[in-house]
């Protein structure tokens, strides 16, 4: 199928098998959720304010931060320890001693944890909706593509534990009802890939039949590499102004996505016209 214009849509590669989708893969945070919106800042912030302090660091502070940036965003999709073990490697390497990456994940998640409560209360004091804390457009493409029955998987390189509950609190959890996934109690034995190849054998399809939307490297890879469609989520996760966010814009493209979209405006439309019903 060869899908229509908008101004907000930007094709990247072209996308006309006649297949109809049946499945569709989401991550979950910047590509859904926005209760953990700015965690790249959190995350890159702790990692350089300790990397500026070791001997062998000889960059600026401007420059050790899109360092840190590349890095971060491009493990972005797999399980965060990945991008602890990084920095444990980073910190070894200019010369300070680095703690076990599991150390380095609690104290992230601590300074995180402080910025999820506070949006998480603010819903349930009734100061925020939900959809204040989704991308824009988010539950009308999911309630679109599930009436269109096409099957919705959730799957996430945070804990489960955590998709689980924040989903719930966004009141988007029923659209993927026993098929949220991401990392247990060994966090190394979960990926992406594993869950979309899963679904494929289960229902036994061609990849072809198959939709992944993602605003992170990994899952964008991994779909193109399988052969589905590839949405590439460029949210801008502060502003929510309807404008692509440049770097992930950047590595979305450069990850094999088919579509870039800022967020799910003409949500109604593309995700009719990715069915078939436009």
């Amino acid at each position: 199928m060869v899908l229509g214009e908008k101004s907000l849509w930007e094709w990247h590669r072209p996308w006309t098998t006649p297949m109809r989708p049946r499945c569709a893969v989401f991550d979950f945070d910047g590509t859904l959720s926005l209760i953990r919106g700015g965690w790249t800042e959190i995350m890159v912030t702790m990692m350089a304010d300790h990397l500026l302090t070791l001997p062998g660091t000889k960059e600026t502070a401007e420059t050790l931060h899109e360092t840190v940036r590349h890095y971060v965003l491009g493990l972005n999709g797999k399980p965060t320890i990945y991008q602890m073990q990084r920095f444990a490697a980073e910190i070894t390497a200019r010369g300070g001693e680095a703690e076990h990456p599991q150390h380095y994940h609690e104290e992230y998640l601590r300074r995180l944890g402080i910025r999820i409560d506070e949006r998480k209360a603010r819903i349930r004091a009734g100061e925020a909706t939900p959809d204040d804390l989704l991308v824009p457009g988010a539950r009308e493409f999911l309630m679109t593509l599930a009436k269109a029955g096409v099957e919705l998987t959730l799957a996430s390189g945070t804990e489960q534990v955590f998709i689980e509950e924040e989903s719930r609190v966004l009141g988007i959890d029923a659209f993927f009802e026993g098929r949220i996934y991401g990392p247990g109690t060994d966090p190394m034995a979960f990926t992406k890939l594993q869950v979309m190849q899963d679904l494929l054998s289960r229902h036994g399809i061609d990849a072809a039949a198959l939709i992944g939307v993602g605003d992170g490297v990994v899952e964008t890879q991994n779909m193109s590499g399988l052969g589905g469609l590839t949405i590439g989520v460029a949210s801008d996760e502060q502003l929510r102004a309807g404008a692509c966010e440049p770097w992930k814009r950047e590595r979305l493209i450069e990850s094999g996505a088919h579509l870039i979209i800022p967020d799910y405006q003409h949500a109604a439309e593309l995700a009719e016209r990715l069915v078939g019903r436009g």
